[in-house]
């Protein structure tokens, strides 16, 4: 639960993810932000029609206290972040709607990183790649509104807390399953969010 980014592209060019690594890899040492890099270039600096799943290519960037941003991609160009990397390799077959698509949680962070991790992606996406998508649940990517980013921030920051609440006062009745369970909280948690 929380606020999040959801974005999917496509490298434009092999030969670039070096390059792409690197400006990744320099906001995050300005950022003081962790970063982990992949594979740095592609065998022949050429995409593949095969996908072969023994490598990952990019880098993976943590800023505080949010989920880590992949700029991740298979041997086809695609991105494809860490875990959806991660369900490819046990699968071994290819999902369209998961495995090409990244997302990291973003909600405990803050509104002031989540507006550098829009601009970044905003970025690397007019550099790097094509057939790029963002869905931005604070809004950032799409009207670059700040004040309406900090709104989203303290709208899901005040849900959040009402859900906690919620379960926290409301006890689990006897013969009730978990999903009924959590239900109930979440209404009970509407119906208070609507008195304020």
């Amino acid at each position: 639960m929380g606020l999040s980014i959801h974005y999917s592209g496509r490298l434009k060019e092999a030969v670039t993810l070096s390059k792409l690594i690197e400006d990744v890899k320099d906001v995050a040492i300005i950022e003081k932000w962790d970063y982990f890099v992949f594979e740095n270039e592609f065998e022949n600096q050429q995409f593949s029609d095969e996908i072969i799943i023994k490598n990952l290519y990019g880098i993976m960037i943590t800023p505080p206290n949010c989920e880590s941003l992949c700029f991740t991609f298979l041997t086809n160009g695609k991105m494809s972040g860490i875990l959806n990397y991660a369900v490819l390799q046990m699968d071994g077959k290819i999902n369209e709607n998961l495995t090409y698509s990244v997302a990291a949680n973003t909600q405990y962070s803050g509104f002031e990183n989540h507006k550098k991790i829009i601009l970044l992606l905003d970025f690397i996406e007019k550099k790097y790649l094509e057939n790029f998508t963002c869905v931005d649940d604070g809004n950032y990517w799409e009207t670059r509104d700040e004040e309406l980013l900090k709104e989203t921030f303290i709208r899901y920051t005040n849900l959040i807390n009402s859900f906690s609440s919620s379960i926290e006062m409301l006890p689990k009745n006897e013969n009730e399953n978990i999903e009924d369970y959590l239900l109930r909280a979440a209404n009970v948690t509407m119906k208070n969010l609507k008195k304020d």
